[in-house]
């Protein structure tokens, strides 16, 4: 009888391991001084999800590491935190103000950015304390694969910088750019040795030593680390639709990459800068947006963005906008829970630097109240990223 009790709950214990949500990460490969992409993958299985969490060691001393939503999470409207629990050691945590279910696929797209020192060998990243909820907040089953990163070769053998390391700097997605962009690099060693930001003025053509190019011309930086660079795309590249990005170290380069350029890649900043959730916001009476200060139907809100492209006059690359510059010179309109908003406003935001813009608009008098009401910019034929919302009475 015991053999049998045995059997059967070792049966039991394979079942739920078998069946429960389960997060993953692939096995990867890179040189020294390298960034790679390393996806963190959800399957729900028969399950209902609505938030997990997880922590991730790793060898700090070999990487260091960067992360954003995925477009399965962004999708279901939720947000990514990240937590240093200790300098190897960081909790990730996908959650959001609705029950919607996470989609599978890959949650978090993780940038293992090696150092240039680091010995050819396999580091170990593994995941613990994971937890994950049904959309009523009770507890359900996650278990967890762990993955490694194996260093070969040497350094110059693989990019610092990727495609994917190529962010919108509010919406924080890769792909093309547009004159006026706020962007966000994330590479390995691509910037100053400590973070640094400009002291003088908003922003620098030459940080520490770290500059960004684009077809030669160039960008102003706002901050840089040694594996994120925050710049302005310059204006000055509305006449194309492809640009050669340059990173430049002590005057040589130490990244290149090709880029497509359109006319507008509209973003709205969010509250907690993981480009998805709250958007940045404020009421009418100028105080935060937030679920617990939502904004009455009727009333104007003001909503900051980037990635509208040119405007006219051309705005002054990192300069901060004193005066009010005419609209973008595509057409702005927003939609907010599913309606049409009236734009009151659309331009430079004064007193902010150069490429971000500020809408107000009218909050809909029939839209549907809650703390977490879609919102969608459009500039031309583009519109904002999906996941942005902002608290209605």
């Amino acid at each position: 009888m015991k053999t049998g009790f045995v059997v059967i709950a070792a049966c039991s214990i394979l079942a739920i391991a078998a069946f429960s949500s389960q997060v993953s990460l692939s096995n990867q490969s890179a040189a020294p001084g390298t960034s790679v992409l390393l996806p963190v993958v959800f399957a729900s299985q028969a399950d209902s999800v609505s938030g997990f969490q997880f922590d991730l060691q790793y060898d700090s001393a070999a990487m260091s590491l960067s992360a954003t939503l995925g477009d399965p999470a962004r999708n279901s409207q939720k947000s990514l935190y990240v937590a240093d629990l200790a300098p190897n050691k960081k909790r990730f945590l996908i959650v959001g103000f609705n029950q919607t279910p996470i989609a599978d696929g890959s949650s978090i797209n993780l940038f293992v950015n090696l150092n240039q020192s680091v010995a050819n060998g396999v580091y170990a990243l593994e995941l613990s304390n994971l937890a994950a909820t049904d959309p009523y907040g009770n507890a359900i089953p996650i278990t967890g694969d762990d993955s490694t990163v194996t260093v070969r070769g040497m350094v110059g053998q693989g990019v610092r910088l990727q495609q994917q390391g190529v962010l919108n700097g509010a919406s924080l997605l890769s792909g093309p750019v547009s004159p006026g962009e706020l962007i966000t690099l994330i590479g390995s060693g691509i910037g100053p040795a400590s973070p640094q930001q400009p002291v003088t003025s908003p922003s620098t053509t030459v940080l520490a030593g770290t500059s960004v190019l684009f077809d030669g011309t160039a960008a102003p930086i706002l901050y840089g680390a040694p594996s994120q660079i925050n710049a302005i795309v310059p204006f000055g590249l509305s006449a194309t639709s492809t640009t050669k990005l340059e990173v430049l170290s002590q005057g040589q380069a130490i990244a290149q990459l090709p880029l497509a350029v359109v006319t507008a890649v509209p973003a709205i900043f969010t509250l907690d800068s993981t480009g998805a959730g709250p958007g940045a916001i404020l009421n009418q009476d100028s105080t935060v947006n937030s679920p617990s200060n939502p904004a009455a139907p009727g009333s104007v809100v003001s909503v900051f963005a980037t990635g509208a492209g040119q405007t006219g006059p051309p705005g002054v690359d990192g300069q901060v906008a004193t005066v009010i510059l005419p609209s973008p010179l595509l057409p702005v309109s927003v939609r907010i829970g599913g309606l049409d908003s009236q734009v009151m406003y659309a331009g430079a935001a004064p007193g902010i630097i150069a490429g971000v813009i500020q809408v107000n608009c009218v909050i809909p008098a029939d839209v549907p109240s809650g703390p977490a009401v879609p919102i969608v910019l459009n500039v031309g034929t583009a519109s904002s990223q999906a996941g942005l919302t902002l608290a209605i009475k």
